[in-house]
């Protein structure tokens, strides 16, 4: 026969472990919800950054003209050299702000761009600080500026 306590959890002790478990995870999960969404804007706003990089390369190889069709109403981006589509991207327009100062841009075969201040800009509920701007000079470079500031290096003041 064994005599003393038995070890273990009580009941009380485990309810109140999981109390502040559901506690603890209520506060977590919406910050989750909002990393994975920042983390998809800045995904696309890589993507974008990486297509028009490619068709600028595309155009110093080829040595013709390269063209970046942009289309923000439905998030289409299509990279085209003498009528074929070399590279084709869908951005994802749910809750993702998607602008561009122009419809289009060229890059000659030199590798230059046609516009000399092209700018995207991609962002999640219409929030600057959330955003990224991408912008293309006459040279061709491109740049992706840090989250939340503008070609200038200043506060991205709205989408």
């Amino acid at each position: 026969m064994r005599t003393g306590r038995a070890s273990g959890f009580t009941l009380i002790e485990l309810m109140v472990v999981l109390a502040l478990l559901a506690v603890l995870s209520f506060i977590a999960v919406p910050g989750l919800f909002g990393l994975i969404r920042d983390n998809q804007v800045q995904a696309q706003a890589e993507e974008m950054s990486a297509m028009l990089q490619y068709a600028r390369s595309e155009s110093l190889i080829r040595r013709r003209a390269v063209i970046v069709n942009i289309d923000v109403a439905s998030g289409q981006v299509d990279v085209l050299a003498g009528g074929e589509t070399l590279r084709s991207a869908t951005f994802d327009a749910n809750g993702v702000d998607f602008t561009s100062s122009h419809p289009q841009l060229t890059y000659r075969p030199n590798g230059t761009s046609t516009i000399g201040d092209f700018s995207a800009t991609i962002c999640r509920d219409n929030l600057g600080e959330r955003g990224y701007v991408i912008t293309v000079i006459n040279s061709g470079q491109s740049t992706l500026h840090p989250q939340g500031l503008n070609e200038n290096g200043t506060a991205l003041g709205g989408c």
